[in-house]
């Protein structure tokens, strides 16, 4: 009866130190920019035409009431719009205000419902999910 005990509890030992590991498969890193969306619908149906704008978020200010966070636009970044991680759809590069606009046909998106806007920042590679 001790060994099947002593079995018992090796045997639940073992199954706890499996569940506890603390590396992940990969790291998550906040996005360098801000991304934000708006929906053009000055186009017919079958078009999906999307103004995205980065913004770079200045800190510095965080503790001073009167300046608080502000967003600066991220000009001259190279923007490459994905479907389903791999497809990718456009290459885009924003303009002074930190802005593209992302036009396609509904059906050259293969069926997608979200857009991935890829680019590198500050040595920071990002990925921001927008779904449409």
């Amino acid at each position: 009866m001790l060994s099947r005990n002593l079995f018992l509890l090796v045997l639940v030992g073992c199954f706890l130190a499996s569940c506890a590991k603390d590396d992940l498969a990969f790291d998550i890193i906040e996005s360098p920019v801000l991304a934000q969306f708006e929906a053009l619908g000055d186009t017919d149906p079958g078009m999906l035409k999307v103004k995205a704008t980065f913004l770079d978020l200045d800190k510095s200010g965080i503790l001073d009431q009167n300046i608080g966070i502000d967003s600066l636009p991220v000009a001259g970044l190279e923007i490459k719009v994905y479907v389903f991680e791999s497809d990718l759809v456009g290459e885009l590069m924003t303009d002074s205000d930190g802005s593209v606009i992302f036009e396609e046909e509904i059906t050259n998106l293969m069926g997608a419902s979200r857009l991935e806007w890829v680019g590198v920042y500050e040595d920071t590679p990002f990925r921001i999910y927008q779904n449409f």
